[in-house]
């Protein structure tokens, strides 16, 4: 049985699934618009839209993440040691490092990073992004047997 402050609600569920899968469709349907034209080829008009869509959706993601940083991982970093589930404790951590990774790159993408590095910048934030989608798979509530 999982503790109560492990089991996210049903509402929180569908913020966080909705806000990244919009993430990450905006997020790849940027890169194939933006890397699939032609080298001297103006920007599609929807290469501003896709990037408006992906910032309002990283701003719910990262509400949806505080929630969780407030209540889960506190809870799951005690309970996974008392139960013995270290590997909940590990695939947790890395997944956390992961999204903080995401997120400062993204930040550095909009305000440090400089033009020029932008595109091998680009690629690690994609890359971040379809890794930590990984590492929720991994993180994800194995089912035990009826001693839970």
């Amino acid at each position: 049985m999982r503790a109560p402050l492990l089991k996210l609600p049903g509402w929180h569920k569908r913020w966080l699934y909705t806000s990244f899968a919009v993430l990450l469709t905006t997020g790849l349907v940027w890169l194939l618009l933006h890397y699939s034209r032609e080298a001297d080829a103006l920007p599609s008009p929807a290469e501003a839209w896709l990037m408006r869509v992906h910032g309002l959706a990283s701003m719910l993601a990262l509400m949806g993440l505080g929630m969780v940083a407030g209540s889960h991982v506190p809870a799951g970093w005690r309970l996974s040691a008392q139960a013995g589930r270290l590997a909940q404790r590990r695939s947790g951590l890395w997944l956390s490092a992961g999204l903080a990774a995401a997120v400062l790159l993204a930040y550095g993408l909009l305000y440090l990073i400089p033009e020029a590095w932008h595109e091998t910048a680009g690629w690690a934030h994609a890359g971040l992004a379809l890794g930590v989608t990984g590492l929720w798979a991994w993180h994800r509530p194995r089912r035990h047997g009826p001693a839970g």
